[in-house]
């Protein structure tokens, strides 16, 4: 019985390493570019309060959510849509990708910058986008939603100003190539970035 119980605890050693190596790979956020780092953050607070004026993880609406999340990547955006519309680069409709920002009318039918959002994903529809809704809070929604359709007034890009604000070793960043970043195991908020999600709205 000694002898059987010390191979049993050599198998177990033997086997320590590819299974800790599993786990290790199990909760590696996927291969991120700039734009997914952005979005990989901002999924962090789905779920959370929609706040008239608010800016942090208490509750935010739409601008202060975008500002709070590119913030976090060394980029200082205005408190409301309509400068933000300004701080980035036009996009045409077939120019959109992951982690731009997208713009829309006032909830009046107003056709002036009312709310904002960033892109989570592309699909041949469109694109979805995270933001503040006033009924939902941090949540996620598809460009065809007949609500946001009518009301779509354009997009601009901010990524590139982050990879400006990359720490200067950051090369594989600066570059826009994969990189690889571990996740930490309590955390229960890693999702792929690159799956499209539905609306909970």
């Amino acid at each position: 019985m000694h002898r059987a119980s010390k191979i049993l605890t050599l198998i177990l050693l033997l086997a320590m390493p590819s299974t800790f190596l599993a786990q290790q790979q199990l909760y590696r956020s996927s291969a991120t570019t700039v734009a997914d780092m952005v979005i990989d953050e901002a999924m962090k607070y789905i779920g959370i309060p929609y706040r008239w004026g608010g800016k942090s993880p208490k509750g935010f609406d739409c601008a202060g959510f975008t500002r709070y999340i590119y913030n976090k990547f060394g980029v200082e955006l205005a408190p409301s849509a309509a400068p933000q519309y300004k701080a980035g680069s036009k996009l045409k409709n077939d120019e959109i990708c992951k982690g731009d920002l997208v713009f829309y009318g006032g909830r009046s039918g107003s056709k002036s910058i009312g709310h904002v959002g960033i892109v989570t994903a592309v699909d041949e529809k469109g694109f979805y986008f995270i933001h503040s809704a006033t009924s939902s809070g941090i949540t996620i929604s598809h460009s065809t939603e007949p609500y946001y359709k009518k009301r779509y007034i354009g997009a601009c890009r901010i990524t590139d100003r982050v990879t400006s604000n990359l720490p200067a070793n950051d090369s594989a960043a600066r570059a826009n190539i994969p990189v690889y970043r571990r996740g930490i195991f309590s955390d229960t908020h890693l999702i792929t970035p690159q799956i499209p999600f539905a609306s909970n709205m």
